[in-house]
């Protein structure tokens, strides 16, 4: 009896110190997450330049020889020889224009001065233009620096075709010397000549003769001549395009 006490007595004290328990738990408090916000869009604050196409210098423009010049001689003077054609730009004017019954001179020239000049000699046989001189020489260089349009032919009976390729040559006086006090030439920067040439003329020559009038010319029978020249012996940029873009437009007109 006793026992069964206790073990009531023990049985009633457990349930209420479960039911204390049940009673004094505390209830979860709820943990709030932090919204913390993420600097995803943190943008770098460097500004995009815009990239600004450079303008075309107008300066740069394509060359347009939009003229064309034709030689008189023989049609003037009722004759069988060719006429030459060139073309040449908007900037350069003809100036001159004469033809005798043995010659024939064209002139072109721009608003600083620089002339082409194209020139036809007849009446003196080949190998005897112009007179020398018993004291000075000059040293010449000739290099091509573009092509010819023309191409030898014939002339009457004779065929010129032996003369080749034809180039426009730059020549340049580059030494000086007086055969009386001088041992060798006196290297000079001097002027500076476009000319249409046959292409083995190209090199270096030294000679007595009038400096750049016979290395500039040519025999189609009868002396021709179709070069450039500056007032001051120096073109400029812009005028050496020019002048070599008329030069090599020189060519003979098909028949």
């Amino acid at each position: 009896m006793k026992l069964t006490r206790r073990l009531c007595f023990l049985m009633m004290i457990g349930i209420l110190a479960s039911c204390t328990a049940c009673g004094s738990e505390t209830p979860p408090v709820p943990v709030e997450e932090s919204t913390q916000e993420e600097t995803d869009n943190i943008v770098s604050s460097s500004k995009e330049t815009p990239v600004l196409e450079s303008e075309e210098n107008s300066d740069t423009q394509e060359l347009k020889l939009d003229h064309t010049y034709v030689t008189q001689f023989g049609t003037v003077n009722a004759v069988s020889y060719p006429c030459f054609l060139f073309d040449y730009p908007e900037n350069w004017t003809i100036t001159k224009e004469e033809v005798s019954q043995t010659d024939e001179t064209v002139v072109l020239t721009n608003e600083r001065g620089s002339t082409i000049t194209y020139t036809y000699i007849g009446g003196v046989a080949e190998g005897q233009l112009g007179s020398g001189s018993a004291t000075d020489m000059t040293r010449i260089e000739l290099s091509a620096v573009a092509d010819s349009q023309f191409i030898p032919g014939y002339v009457d009976a004779r065929n010129y075709e032996d003369l080749g390729k034809f180039v426009v040559a730059e020549t340049k006086i580059t030494g000086t010397m007086d055969m009386l006090t001088d041992s060798d030439f006196v290297d000079t920067d001097g002027a500076v000549s476009f000319a249409v040439l046959p292409e083995n003329r190209t090199g270096t020559e030294e000679t007595t003769d009038l400096p750049l009038r016979v290395q500039n010319t040519f025999w189609y029978s009868g002396y021709v001549l179709f070069t450039a020249q500056a007032p001051d012996g120096q073109f400029t940029e812009a005028e050496q395009t020019e002048v070599i873009a008329i030069l090599s437009s020189f060519r003979v007109e098909d028949n």
